[in-house]
């Protein structure tokens, strides 16, 4: 439910012309302030800012619009779909991380976690501090069988964003899980 309002944030960000992506230089304060907070009102506002700026286009409003229509494409069930217009972005703007993000978070939900795996790397490359993407490698490697690759990730992503409760518990439950196995 967090994630469908989130979403509706974006959206609501897309309408407001919002131009950014991973290279906005205000993303380190947003990061820095996401650290130092203990409001999780604030933390939620934090983390919708980031998203708005990851998922927005710099001086590409086509680009932007055609963003949130894959984001609602995929929030629908139409994956193929989405993952065209997440690919045809891709080509466009291989440098953009949430095109890739996107694209990955479309081919788990298929399945693919190869492909899934693939673009992650390519996010992660691009912007180190992706939690989500951290959040979603820690899902393929539960899916997987590799329970430590899982943990990891899932530990990344909350030194990232403190204020993940889902990863959070992910954690717990993978450190209960392992308990007593060699890592």
């Amino acid at each position: 439910m967090r994630w469908i309002a989130a979403t509706g944030l974006l959206v609501l960000a897309f309408m407001a012309g919002a131009k950014a992506d991973q290279r906005d230089p205000q993303l380190d304060s947003l990061f820095a302030e996401l650290q130092r907070t203990t409001n999780q009102t604030a933390a939620n506002g934090l983390v919708a800012e980031i998203w708005q700026r990851w998922t927005a286009f710099e001086d590409d409003p086509r680009a932007t619009n055609m963003m949130a229509i894959g984001i609602r494409q995929m929030n629908l069930g139409q994956f193929d779909n989405a993952e065209r217009i997440f690919s045809d972005l891709a080509r466009t703007h291989p440098q953009h991380a949430e095109v890739w993000n996107k694209r990955a978070t479309v081919r788990f939900m298929r399945g693919n976690d190869v492909g899934s795996r693939r673009d992650i790397a390519r996010v992660i490359d691009l912007e180190p501090r992706h939690f989500g993407a951290l959040s979603g490698l820690g899902m393929i490697n539960i899916r997987a069988g590799d329970l430590p690759a899982a943990l990891q990730a899932f530990e990344a992503a909350v030194r990232v964003n403190p204020h993940m409760d889902q990863a959070e518990a992910m954690i717990e439950d993978l450190r209960q899980r392992l308990r007593g196995r060699a890592l």
